[in-house]
């Protein structure tokens, strides 16, 4: 049996679509015989990642995958002081010449781990290929490629890369030099779209390197009752849906700007919010006035049979986001015939064809968001036809074995290429 290890910075109970990502595969990887072992940290909501975590390193077991759990030390600053050392680094990554060395030592901090390197120095040297995720918070990912080439072996990156509107500053917090050294130098690069691969190209990545893989969607949880639920988080009816951390960035704040303007043209909509709100969003939540924030519902983060629940009786979708790469949450809604509308930007304009399984806008266009969702609130058959496309898209493209199928074809042919 051949065995993989990963190296994620957050695993589940973590909310995020990254840290879904990798434990779903991780689970078909193992129901398809290869034996995958996981190191993370402890954290369970992002805050964690500035804030720390003070528990000790521990192993569980997550299924049938044994997971290595490591603490996070505070951020000096905290999310202010993140952010203000992230913006340092992009500057010097932006300096003449080759910058990896200094900007390689800076990214023990992103996120910062505590104790990763003397974690892996532990392990038993029975592994034949290792597997980072999430070129955002790179530590985890730098370090298991520095220990894959100390012990010769694989080393594969899934970087979830965030190449934004391809005019704005949010590829510069994944494309900075020492992240590219990393993926031009890793033996093998899993991107979602074909867009991804484009941009990887760009960095200078070998494309034969790389692997289209795409994201999957499991059978929806059973739903519940929606008006039940509705009810229980004064979620008015129609509503649409947002699913993510509620950020500037992920378009949570666009996305209350346009049910805003609609309720002012007398359009009877509301919008729930399942997610971690952001600073931003609460401070920008703060400012709206009673009747507003009875519109807009931040839920926080729910239970999987909830949000299925809610998404079941959404009339839409939104994901306005510039630093989606795939975006899992389109595919749960299209797995309930639910239409979706994206921005234009990132992954998801190849996850989403306009028009015919979801409507695409630009990135921060209230305007041509708030139109977006007033045409599908006023024309119904084109919403149904919209999540039905959307539904057969995902039953024909977007599953977990497809996925696993293409992940294992990238091991194969490096662990024949090492034989």
């Amino acid at each position: 049996m051949r065995r993989v290890l990963f190296l994620t910075p957050a695993y589940p109970p973590f909310t995020g679509g990254g840290e879904h990502y990798a434990s779903t595969l991780a689970t078909h990887l193992a129901q398809a015989g290869t034996a995958v072992t996981v190191i993370t940290s402890h954290a369970s909501r992002e805050q964690d990642f500035w804030r720390g975590v003070s528990r000790p390193s521990a192993w569980e077991q997550h299924g049938q995958i044994p997971v290595l759990r490591l603490p996070i030390r505070p951020f000096p600053a905290g999310w202010q002081g993140l952010l203000a050392y992230r913006k340092l680094m992009v500057l010097i990554s932006a300096w003449p010449g080759a910058q990896s060395r200094l900007l390689a030592r800076m990214a023990r901090r992103i996120p910062p781990i505590h104790g990763l390197q003397n974690a892996l120095a532990e392990l038993p040297p029975e592994f034949d290929l290792v597997h980072g995720f999430n070129i955002s918070w790179e530590w985890p990912l730098w370090a298991g490629w520095q220990w894959a080439q100390q012990h010769r072996l694989p080393f594969v990156a899934t970087p979830f890369m965030h190449f934004g509107t391809g005019k704005d500053r949010v590829a510069r917090n994944t494309t900075m030099d020492h992240q590219r050294r990393l993926l031009v130098a890793a033996d093998g690069v899993l991107a979602l779209t074909d867009r991804e691969k484009a941009g990887l190209v760009r960095m200078g990545v070998a494309a034969a390197r790389i692997t289209v893989v795409g994201g999957g969607v499991g059978t929806p949880p059973p739903i519940g009752n929606t008006e039940q639920v509705q009810q229980q988080h004064q979620l008015g009816a129609p509503y649409a849906l947002f699913i993510g951390r509620a950020s500037y960035e992920k378009g949570a704040i666009h996305a209350a700007q346009a049910i805003l303007s609609l309720r002012q043209q007398d359009v009877n909509m509301s919008l729930g919010l399942i997610g971690q709100p952001a600073p931003e969003f609460v401070r920008f939540y703060g400012r709206l006035s009673p009747i507003e924030q009875q519109w807009i519902r931040p839920l926080g983060i729910l239970r999987d049979e909830e949000k299925h629940t809610l998404l079941a009786g959404a009339v839409v979708l939104l994901l306005p986001s510039r630093t989606d790469s795939f975006g899992i949450v389109l595919l749960e809604a299209w797995a309930h015939g639910v239409p979706v509308i994206g921005a234009l930007a990132g992954g998801i304009p190849a996850v989403i064809d306009h028009e015919q399984n979801g409507l695409l806008v630009p990135f921060a266009d209230v305007p041509a968001l708030s139109a977006a969702i007033h045409r599908l609130y006023r024309d119904r058959k084109m919403a149904f036809d919209l999540g039905a496309n959307g539904r057969a898209k995902v039953q024909r493209v977007f599953t977990w074995e497809q996925v696993t199928k293409q992940t294992l074809h990238r091991y194969q042919t490096l662990w024949e290429g090492r034989t």
